[in-house]
């Protein structure tokens, strides 16, 4: 009895405590616990892990999750995909973050937010993708979202 009342909430709070505290490896092995016993995961509970990863420089983790969401039919939101741009800018993966960033257009689901476009600049300004940043910025503006100020600091 008592295990039913560990449900999703309950273990996406435990998921929650391990990213603050930046252990990967306790995230993903309360994942794979969940996975075991059949418990659902929504999208809350991936973009957790998710930001897990970025925080943890461990992208390489990333795919799989992405993966795990399309087979279970869990559906990424615009938080999923600007979480894992921004972790693929911090780990200098600006070409991957690119990618994530054509594939989510092409999807036609979402538009790049502000968030998403601050956190493409970053990784091209850390890659020193001088010429890169520029056309994002162009793409930015053209699509009607002004460069605040914390932009233009990047």
């Amino acid at each position: 009895d008592r295990k039913s009342m560990i449900n999703t909430v309950v273990y996406s709070t435990v998921l929650k405590g391990f990213a603050v505290s930046k252990r990967i490896d306790k995230v993903l092995s309360v994942y794979k616990e969940m996975r075991a016993n059949s418990i659902a995961c929504n999208t809350i509970t991936y973009n957790t892990m998710l930001d897990a990863c970025a925080k943890c420089n461990a992208m390489e983790k990333a795919a799989q999750l992405l993966e795990d969401m399309k087979e279970l039919n869990v559906e990424p939101d615009i938080i999923t995909y600007s979480t894992i741009i921004k972790g693929y800018c911090m780990s200098g993966e600006i070409d991957l973050a690119f990618s994530v960033l054509r594939e989510m257009k092409s999807d036609g689901h979402f538009e790049p937010d502000e968030i998403m476009y601050n956190s493409i600049l970053d990784g091209c300004a850390r890659q020193r993708q001088v010429t890169e940043s520029l056309k994002i910025l162009d793409e930015m503006q053209a699509s009607g979202i002004r460069p605040s100020n914390y932009t233009l600091s990047i």
